[in-house]
């Protein structure tokens, strides 16, 4: 793959503005899951953004897609 390309997750899971992104590596010899947290925003100018903070509010909707991801990685991509 070269630099221009953009590699996207496997699979996504939202909680209302929470999501996890789930990404699959390859090893030499394995592939593995990554997952990466976000909470969506609007900026001054109405425009979405991302970012990797969390207020507790946020709390619980990080563990429902945690959980999630940890279901979809352990069972399969379905």
């Amino acid at each position: 793959m070269d630099s221009t390309t953009k590699t996207k997750p496997v699979h996504t899971i939202r909680e209302h503005d929470v999501k996890a992104a789930i990404w699959l590596n390859q090893a030499t010899d394995h592939q593995y899951f990554n997952v990466t947290l976000s909470r969506m925003f609007l900026d001054d100018e109405g425009k979405p953004k991302d970012t990797a903070s969390f207020g507790l509010h946020d709390l619980t909707k990080i563990e429902l897609v945690i959980r999630e991801a940890r279901r979809w990685i352990m069972d399969g991509d379905e």
